[in-house]
């Protein structure tokens, strides 16, 4: 797509927001209607291929012929519902490009955006589910895991000034996603030859996420982890035992240096 298209896309996105933002639908814009008709044309072709890898390669040929539609519509910030712009959204999800998933998804919760009734969920938890279970996925690997991917979810899914409401998910997804977070700190850990007194907040940091998950849904699945995890940190005990003997050691040794030095200028 040349530039001075992405660029009339991108104008013509926001226009359509901005006006619709005053009349509460885009459903009247007609350069949102040619967006639609070209979403449910791109659907049809995904519905004729039954393999899901290959439902996953068209996505990602899709999903750059609608980013500069997406990027109008977040610079117009307006609240109004736009199926093209959820669906890209679930779209993004699936192709793993979660820096602009996540982009939408906090867009799209801060103005309060609705899913289409095709995906049967709310934004929140369908974002954060689907997220979630990707990770978790991943995490069975060898694969090296972006673990500030699950990090900038959750900060979006506890964001205070976003209406709870709009946030509310069954405990059950929040619980995957605290097990994926606990999961990825331990793999963090264990991605070393050897655990270094460095990784004990990372420990710490799995413990509390996977109690969590576990208070939330108790078959969440990290049980096993959080046994691993207990046992990661009782390797920590004996260096902290180490480290402040030698501070208290230290500490009791400076006031008798101190008296000979005083002890020295007198004689």
């Amino acid at each position: 797509m040349s530039l001075a298209r992405q660029h009339f896309m991108k104008h013509s996105a926001k226009a359509a927001a901005e006006t619709a933002a005053e009349f509460g639908t885009m459903q009247e814009q007609s350069f949102y209607e040619l967006q639609l008709a070209q979403l449910n044309n791109d659907r049809h072709r995904l519905k004729q291929i039954q393999s899901t890898e290959a439902k996953i390669q068209l996505k990602k040929a899709l999903v750059p012929t609608y980013l500069p539609y997406i990027d109008g519509i977040i610079e117009a910030n307006k609240s109004v519902q736009d199926v093209v712009f959820m669906t890209v959204l679930v779209w993004c999800i699936d192709v793993e490009n979660y820096a602009k998933a996540l982009e939408m998804a906090e867009f799209a919760l801060v103005h309060n955006m609705i899913m289409p009734d095709r995906f049967e969920r709310k934004t929140a938890t369908l974002v954060t589910e689907e997220i979630a279970n990707a990770f978790l996925k991943q995490l069975k690997t060898n694969a090296e895991v972006d673990i500030a991917v699950l990090q900038q979810l959750e900060k979006i899914v506890i964001r205070t000034d976003i209406d709870a409401k709009v946030l509310d998910m069954p405990d059950q997804v929040k619980a995957k996603l605290f097990v994926a977070l606990g999961k990825a700190k331990i793999k963090l850990i264990e991605s070393k030859d050897e655990p270094s007194q460095s990784d004990l907040a990372f420990a710490q940091d799995a413990q509390a996420y996977l109690e969590r998950a576990i208070e939330l849904d108790e078959k969440c699945g990290g049980k096993q982890d959080l046994k691993t995890v207990e046992t990661l940190l009782k390797k920590f005990v004996p260096q902290q035992v180490e480290q402040t003997e030698s501070s208290a050691n230290a500490d009791s040794s400076q006031p008798a240096n101190d008296q000979k030095e005083t002890d020295q200028k007198a004689d």
